[in-house]
């Protein structure tokens, strides 16, 4: 008997959805990939019509579970650095034309999920949360989780204000995925400068940045980022070490993934030598082939057999249970 039928999207050079597409394949799924890249010569047909739905000829009504790598609505290209009239008039039509295949894509997978589906990931707010974090640390705080305290602003007085308050300040872009770094005195004498864009600013939380991920309902990967103490995660990682974070922490954020409505996650944390674990990201699509073959392999077995019960079952708690704990590895 075939196994069931699981779709994946990506860009049509992902090597991480290959990846899952490998793993998948293994455990007995029929996986199909398909290129979820918006406008160009490799834009998709789409069809939607009533409860059929249709993508470059395949429609969906045998395939109980997809997966989304990334993509983000209504982002704003990345600009070239200088732009006349006619360029600018060129770069903003091709925005606006994005936008309908963002509609069209967003519509299509709210409706996969309307019907019952696993999709992990829709294209929910969850996307906006990690790609403009002012609204995610609020929103964490507001439901009792712990996030480092911030400040988003172009109001130079207000940020000298804060900056003053803590003993380490860290900026950080209000969209998208630049690099975090401390406040520097050099920086006190340009706070100006931010009438010109607005920034978030944090008190720095000393301790180590772990990566934790999600399937479901449980922690089946937690990794403590070697960098010598790099503020920011990603400058010259020497090697990950694998991390045991107490099951009541574990509970905790799972609790948070569930509430961004997310079934599959990374996130960014920190721990430190007090117990503190403050949360710094949620990347409901992320990339995860920088953290090395076996590490690998290990996530996306987890979410392997996440959506394979699910679409043999219908069942997310049967499809919870599938899922092998950090704390049982």
């Amino acid at each position: 008997m075939a196994g069931p039928k699981i779709a994946l999207f990506a860009n049509h050079d992902s090597n991480q959805l290959s990846a899952l597409h490998e793993i998948l394949e293994d455990q007995g799924a029929r996986s199909q990939m398909f290129d979820i890249k918006l406008g160009g010569d490799t834009a998709p047909t789409v069809t939607m019509e009533q409860d059929r739905l249709c993508w470059n000829g395949v429609t969906f009504d045998d395939i109980q579970a997809i997966h989304v790598r990334c993509t983000a609505l209504n982002t704003l290209p990345v600009l070239p650095p200088m732009l006349n009239e006619m360029y600018a008039t060129e770069l903003r039509l091709a925005f606006l034309r994005e936008q309908h295949f963002q509609a069209v894509t967003f519509s299509f997978f709210d409706n996969l999920a309307a019907q019952g589906k696993l999709v992990i990931n829709p294209l929910t707010s969850a996307y906006i949360d990690h790609d403009s974090k002012s609204q995610l640390y609020e929103k964490l705080r507001a439901w009792g989780f712990d996030a480092p305290m911030s400040l988003s602003t172009n109001d130079p007085a207000q940020a000298s204000k804060f900056i003053d308050s803590y003993a380490e300040v860290v900026v950080k872009p209000a969209l998208g995925v630049g690099s975090t770094r401390v406040i520097s005195p050099q920086d006190m004498e340009r706070l100006q400068e931010f009438t010109l864009c607005p920034v978030i600013m944090q008190e720095r939380v000393m301790g180590d940045t772990i990566r934790v991920h999600i399937v479901g309902d449980h922690v089946v990967l937690a990794l403590k980022i070697l960098n010598d103490g790099n503020v920011d995660s990603r400058t010259e990682t020497k090697g990950f070490e694998f991390f045991t974070m107490p099951e009541e922490q574990q509970r905790k954020i799972t609790d948070a993934t569930r509430r961004l409505g997310l079934r599959y996650a990374a996130w960014d944390i920190i721990a430190t030598e007090q117990g503190r674990y403050s949360y710094l990201d949620c990347n409901p699509g992320p990339y995860i082939m920088w953290i090395g073959p076996e590490n690998v392999r290990r996530v996306f077995t987890e979410l392997a057999r996440y959506m394979i019960t699910f679409a043999n079952t219908g069942s997310l708690e049967a499809a919870s249970a599938a899922v092998t704990p950090a704390t049982r590895h």
